[in-house]
């Protein structure tokens, strides 16, 4: 007798078996899995970690170069452990690289001073001694105004013959020049005898820039020195030199006879001209005061001392 087969008891117990089977290999695989995972968590976290280094150190690199000199190789700074990450970012740091060494590049400017210097040739004073110059004698004549000639004789308004203005500049202590003024040779003595009388002259040579100037005594009283004086300067014609305009004043002080009596015939201190660069073809001279009551002012020398313009 054939034996019944329960079919639907084989049908129920098949799927069963299937399903612990389909199970246990889910649950192993799903173990297997975890395995894998727990074991690529630590590189994964790692790979992570440096990659936030590697942009830590990319970024510290940068502000690096913004503030010292750019490398001249900078791919040394990646390492090959980092090579994965960074090649998104390598044309970003190789834009910063570029425009920090732009940035950073310094310029030099030289600059040149050039020093020029100039060697001035010292002035060479000298004495001015006349030749055949023309020295005109005057009297009644103030600063700045005209000049009234003088003439010889005994007088007023006169010089004596004999000591002629031409004799102050002659280089020669026992000569003198003598001028009367508002006195005559007969007297009285007074104190203005021989004030406000002088000379001019007109240089035939180069014009001449006066830097000092002394003056000698006469042979005669000390009461006819002069004490006092006036100089004056022009380039006008000689025939325009009878006119106050003409002059222009350089001086107006001591004589250098004021303070003692050097003796007679003997020079007195020298008188310095101050802040005198100009150069005069012609100089006029005015007694302003002398010592003492006379006749007349007398003095046997007027030296000029300077130098001639170049």
């Amino acid at each position: 007798m054939a034996t019944a087969i329960d079919i639907t008891s084989s049908n129920i117990q098949i799927p069963v078996v299937n399903k612990k089977r389909r199970l246990c290999t889910i649950i192993k695989t799903s173990v297997a899995l975890l395995i894998i995972a727990a074991g690529l968590t630590p590189t994964i976290i790692r790979l992570r970690r440096k990659t936030n280094t590697t942009t830590e150190s990319m970024m510290n690199t940068t502000v690096s170069f913004t503030t010292t000199t750019v490398p001249t190789d900078i791919t040394s700074l990646i390492t090959k452990e980092n090579n994965p990450t960074t090649s998104v970012s390598l044309a970003t740091l190789s834009s910063t690289t570029s425009s920090t060494t732009s940035s950073t590049t310094s310029s030099t400017t030289s600059t040149t001073t050039t020093v020029t210097t100039s060697t001035t040739k010292p002035f060479v004073l000298q004495i001015f001694q006349r030749t055949n110059e023309v020295v005109y004698p005057i009297w009644s004549t103030t600063l700045g105004r005209d000049s009234s000639r003088s003439s010889p004789g005994d007088k007023t308004g006169t010089y004596w013959p004999s000591q002629a203005p031409e004799a102050a500049l002659d280089g020669n202590l026992s000569s003198e020049y003598c001028n009367y003024g508002l006195c005559n040779a007969s007297g009285p003595l007074q104190d203005g005898c021989g004030i406000q009388t002088g000379f001019y002259i007109t240089f035939k040579s180069k014009p001449f820039i006066l830097v000092k100037f002394r003056i000698a005594t006469s042979k005669n009283s000390g009461s006819r020195d002069p004490t006092q004086i006036t100089i004056e300067g022009s380039n006008i014609e000689e025939s325009d030199l009878i006119f106050g305009k003409s002059w222009i004043k350089i001086y107006n002080g001591a004589s250098g006879l004021a303070t003692k009596d050097p003796g007679r015939q003997k020079y007195g201190n020298n008188q310095t001209i101050t802040n005198n660069s100009l150069s005069f073809e012609s100089y006029r001279i005015l007694i302003t005061s002398k010592r003492g009551r006379e006749y007349c002012v007398a003095y046997s020398e007027f030296e000029m001392t300077g130098r001639f313009s170049d």
